[in-house]
């Protein structure tokens, strides 16, 4: 997996590539982290991610749920067809926002913050 971050105008955008499973959840956590404690919102572009697993969709819970409380947004971006059927059979679409691109989402910040 590697992570890609970049911060402008008060948004984290942390580009995903490869598979977020367990294995990697350390890494991914310790990157949302940094932002997390930050004044920022957060985007995961998603674009060049094939898989993830149950533990990694905890933590994105999680740190959606901290952001929101704190007042600002998790949200994602550009997802294949078989990870948006996953985060809808688990409910997740009805609390975190998808985006067919990473350029939606910044829109959606802009427009609602």
């Amino acid at each position: 997996m590697k992570i890609k971050t970049s911060v402008e105008n008060s948004v984290a955008v942390i580009e995903i590539e490869g598979s977020l499973s367990s294995d990697m959840k350390f890494e991914f956590d310790n990157e949302i982290s940094r932002y997390a404690s930050q004044p920022v919102h957060i985007i995961l572009d998603l674009s060049k991610v094939a898989f993830v697993d149950s533990a990694t969709l905890g933590s994105i819970i999680k740190f959606y749920t901290t952001l929101r409380k704190n007042g600002r947004h998790l949200l994602l971006s550009s997802i294949n067809q078989k990870i948006y059927d996953v985060f809808r059979l688990t409910g997740i679409t009805k609390q975190i926002k998808i985006f067919e691109s990473l350029q939606n989402a910044l829109d959606y910040i802009r427009e609602n913050s």
